[in-house]
């Protein structure tokens, strides 16, 4: 009778572990889940951007340049307010940008996808002057836009004309 009881109680107590173990399992896939359709649906694309149509390009009669990010410095005026916010065609990723000055978020764009770009008013939002500003570029996938890496630094020196 004895070992009737101790075997019952073995069996129950190897259930009641197997029980535990498929639960918890459980919970780390629901909660693996939840994590990625949060993100997913957190990040949403820019309804802001267009066509990346190289907006920096002069005018014929101008010198021929283009600025680029995070090199020289770009000048910005009453006429060419703009920064532009850029994920080049060739890439595989959205972009997603946030533009500092002095440590103050200026901007943050949406999710830009590859051959698109945002531009940003810049000019309306600093004094005359030169600036720094750092642009914290990150990445997010495609197929689900769960994100691949973030805060790479970039800086750009402007100088703003009123």
């Amino acid at each position: 009778m004895k070992e009737k009881r101790q075997t019952t109680l073995l069996i129950i107590l190897i259930a009641l572990c197997i029980l535990f173990l498929m639960s918890s399992a459980g919970l780390w896939f629901s909660i693996r889940a939840y994590r990625k359709s949060v993100n997913c649906c957190r990040m949403k694309i820019s309804d802001r951007q267009r066509d990346y149509a190289n907006p920096m390009d002069r005018k014929a009669e101008e010198e021929a340049y283009t600025e680029l990010m995070g090199f020289g410095c770009l000048e910005l005026n009453e006429n060419e307010p703009f920064i532009y916010l850029i994920n080049p065609p060739d890439n595989s990723v959205y972009l997603r940008y946030e533009v500092y000055c002095r440590e103050e978020k200026l901007y943050q764009s949406g999710l830009i996808e590859p051959g698109k770009m945002e531009d940003f008013d810049a000019y309306s939002c600093l004094d005359a002057g030169e600036h720094t500003l750092t642009y914290s570029i990150s990445s997010y996938a495609l197929e689900d836009r769960n994100v691949l890496w973030t805060g790479v630094q970039q800086n750009q020196d402007i100088l703003i004309r009123k």
